[in-house]
């Protein structure tokens, strides 16, 4: 019975979606506010970054199953941008105005994402290597459906070895965004090969072998992040299958907060915007903490950013209905 009860499905992926988006940005914002007094939290809130892997895995997996419900090439790079641009450049213009006093071709520039490309202006990382992970979909969706799944594990293997190449050479720099995209393109292929294990009713057990071998993995390499700074990153990537689980877990069987983490999960990407405005204000100094007010105003900024995404997510969606529905 109790291991009944330790026991998760691909379903639950599915079905606790906006709560796994939920408790990632929570940890991502945790990661970038910094609790600093109270240990625990501090403690957890270092390993944020972690977060992205879990949004990787949610986004390939819908993905899969948007795909599958509606092959059009069309119709589904349409749905991904009106999801993505609108929300963007209507939350970025506060970014440009408040972070970065762009002009207006500056800010057409950084919000389509071609400034993270070309060596011009962007803002952040993670929307421009989503765009790029929504292009690349419908082609790894069709090698996945061919049961390719050998040619797949060798696609995932070479991009995080080569990752680790990069890195163990120095090639780019410790917080280099380009490397932040290239190692989470496996959490995105992982979340396609679950609903692809889903939609075939496979069994869980390749699920919790890759769990159990990501284990050893990550405390091989985790204690070596001093002298590489990036292989913290890449060795948390390997917990990726423990830390869905875990929230899984939590959200079947403390259901006491679903309710708002599952708000919080359905306007992840708005949070996210938000939350990052302000992170960038904090990088510039031009929002300081003071060391006794800072656990509460990094409990502050959590709540503020998470209030701001849902509401705007809330009117954004009602305007996109209403102009493309």
């Amino acid at each position: 019975m109790i291991m009944n009860k330790l026991c998760i499905t691909y379903n639950d992926i599915s079905t606790y979606r906006s709560e796994l988006m939920g408790w990632a940005i929570v940890w991502i914002m945790m990661l970038h506010f910094t609790f600093t007094q109270i240990t625990p939290l501090g403690f957890v809130a270092q390993y944020g970054f972690a977060g992205v892997d879990i949004f990787m895995l949610v986004s390939g997996f819908g993905l899969f199953f948007s795909l599958d419900k509606n092959p059009r090439l069309g119709e589904y790079y349409r749905r991904r941008l009106l999801r993505i641009f609108p929300t963007y450049y209507i939350i970025g213009i506060f970014a440009s105005v408040i972070v970065f006093h762009d002009s207006i071709l500056a800010l057409l520039f950084r919000h389509s994402t071609i400034g993270f490309w070309t060596g011009g202006p962007y803002w952040e990382w993670y929307i421009p290597s989503i765009v790029a992970f929504y292009l690349i979909a419908p082609l790894l969706k069709t090698l996945i459906d061919k049961g390719t799944a050998i040619a797949i594990a060798l696609l995932a293997i070479i991009v995080l070895g080569l990752s680790y190449w990069i890195v163990a050479n120095e090639m780019v720099g410790a917080k280099d965004p380009h490397f932040f995209m290239l190692y989470r393109f496996p959490a995105f292929l992982f979340g396609m090969i679950c609903a692809y294990w889903m939609k075939n009713k496979a069994s869980m057990k390749p699920y919790y072998i890759l769990l159990l071998i990501g284990i050893p993995c990550f405390i091989l390499l985790f204690p070596h992040h001093h002298e590489i700074y990036n292989y913290k990153y890449l060795s948390l990537l390997f917990l990726l299958p423990v830390f869905t689980y875990s929230f899984i877990l939590i959200s079947k069987y403390v259901p006491m907060m679903n309710t708002v983490i599952s708000q919080i999960g359905k306007a992840s990407l708005e949070i996210y915007l938000f939350q990052n405005i302000f992170f960038n204000l904090i990088i510039d100094g031009r929002l300081t903490i003071s060391p006794q007010w800072h656990d509460s105003l990094t409990l502050l900024l959590i709540i503020l950013s998470s209030l701001l995404g849902i509401l705007s997510h809330v009117l954004i969606e009602k305007g996109r209905k209403r102009l493309f529905a």
